[in-house]
């Protein structure tokens, strides 16, 4: 009786074991074309196979950076299947803390602001506007329905000087 007790024990201990549990990881691998990461899943450092990264959106309103080697993740299962997690987010820790942005006074983002930040290039999103810190190129055209201002001079209230009355009008920019 003992041996078929421990047998059952054993067996339940296997499924338990089996059964998928939220955790932390490090990515160690990245296919960015396939959106592929391979995970160390913590504490056990055992590695998963390929992987789904996270994304914000896929299909054809697609928002997704790929998780670079290193990055800490959190990863759960579907329905518990232990042998297919899926990458849920991305996780601040000590060696990838929030970065800070020049528009916000050299400050991380924080409740009510939106981020996004790839090297010096910056675009902070907030109630009073839009910040964006980088050039900018635009194919297609620009529709303005209020005042554009370039360098403090603005379009629609800056006058020349110079200019006889009448017809006459200045030349194009140079």
């Amino acid at each position: 009786m003992t041996q078929l007790h421990n047998s059952i024990n054993m067996l339940m201990h296997s499924h338990t074991n089996r059964i998928g549990r939220a955790k932390f990881g490090i990515v160690s691998a990245l296919d960015y074309k396939n959106g592929l990461v391979k995970v160390r899943l913590q504490p056990d450092n055992c590695e998963t196979g390929w992987i789904c990264d996270a994304a914000i959106s896929v299909g054809e309103a697609t928002i997704y950076s790929p998780s670079p080697v290193g990055t800490h993740v959190f990863v759960d299962t579907a329905h518990g299947d232990g042998d297919n997690y899926v990458v849920v987010s991305r996780v601040f820790d000590s060696t990838t803390p929030p970065q800070t942005f020049t528009s916000l006074n050299n400050q991380p983002v924080s409740v009510g602001q939106f981020g996004i930040k790839i090297g010096n290039i910056e675009l902070c999103i907030d109630k009073t506007g839009i910040k964006i810190i980088s050039d900018i190129e635009i194919t297609g055209n620009v529709t303005v329905s209020g005042d554009v201002k370039a360098s403090g001079i603005s379009l629609s209230s800056h006058t020349h000087s110079g200019v006889k009355a009448g017809t006459d009008s200045t030349s194009p920019p140079q």
